[in-house]
């Protein structure tokens, strides 16, 4: 393969504004129209992805029923140095005072991101967890092609009392699937507001209505999915899962006691119809990286 930029001129997100929240169009007439749009500007690439993909082993199987994985700490090779260097950058900046600018975010004060997007080119020892082997030969597997590096964050959660926006159930709707690699930085319990989740298959009934543009009510998923069977991603620092969050219901940072932090790793397909609001272009021969062919194409190298 050649080295260089994967040229893509179609870009998803302003279209899918016009179409999905201004004109109110369904998801399903939605992403299909950009999608199709992304795959008429270079074939060749989609083609390639899924051929690469036959050839590949999952290292943690993931049920399209259930639609994550649980990980336990200790159990995906390198998570384990990851977490002690966003544990690290965290202790760094709470010692200089950065993490007051963060705290007045009126935005979302629930969740804040120290690091986001581009931000990880500074810190290319997490960028190669998010593309080592383990977790890309994972994601090739779920979503059936060498997936794209899409996005990523560092996300705090300082104590709150909130339950509101992302802490309530809702589905992420970049596309049809996806696939998030979530690690606790710190020790993870229920008093942390720990990112929770329902399976993928309890999760269908509220996702096949095409009217759900919004955050949706304990209430409204107890009726119509259960809330019994609700996962939360606890544990010690290191642990964690990988969750379809286009197909999982899922919240996470509701009503924390204590502070969390945590680790995430977005990938979609290629022909994603929008994409990742934490997107980011990794530069060819980036010190610290020295990616093999299929890294290179989930950074979008080629």
């Amino acid at each position: 393969m050649a080295t260089g930029r994967i040229f893509q001129p179609v870009r998803g997100r302003g279209l899918r504004k016009l179409l999905w929240k201004r004109l109110y169009l369904p998801r399903a007439v939605v992403h299909p129209v950009l999608s199709a749009a992304k795959v008429a500007a270079n074939p060749a690439q989609v083609r390639l992805r899924r051929e690469v993909a036959a050839d590949c082993r999952s290292a943690f199987e993931i049920s399209p029923a259930a639609g994550f994985r649980l990980l336990s700490d200790g159990e995906l090779p390198g998570a384990d140095a990851a977490v002690d260097r966003c544990a690290e950058i965290f202790r760094r900046m709470r010692a200089e005072d950065n993490l007051e600018e963060y705290v007045f975010n009126r935005h979302k004060r629930f969740l804040l991101a120290l690091l986001a997007g581009a931000d990880f080119c500074a810190h290319p020892e997490l960028i190669r967890l998010m593309i080592s082997r383990p977790v890309l030969d994972t994601a090739t597997a779920y979503l059936g092609e060498v997936p794209i590096l899409a996005g990523a964050a560092l996300w705090w959660t300082p104590e709150n009392e909130t339950a509101e926006r992302s802490q309530l159930f809702h589905f992420d709707g970049e596309d049809e699937r996806q696939l998030k690699l979530i690690l606790n930085v710190f020790d993870t319990r229920e008093e942390h507001g720990p990112f929770t989740l329902l399976p993928a298959a309890a999760s269908a009934p509220l996702r096949r209505s095409s009217s759900l543009r919004r955050r949706i009510p304990d209430a409204q998923v107890d009726a119509a999915c259960g809330l019994g069977q609700a996962v939360a991603l606890q544990g010690s620092a290191g642990s964690g899962g990988f969750v379809d969050t286009s197909r999982c219901l899922h919240f996470g940072s509701r009503r924390s006691r204590k502070q969390r932090l945590v680790l995430m790793a977005q990938f979609t397909r290629f022909q994603c119809p929008t994409e990742s609001t934490f997107a980011f272009a990794v530069p060819p021969g980036l010190p610290g990286l020295d990616p093999d062919p299929i890294q290179k194409l989930a950074l979008g190298l080629v």
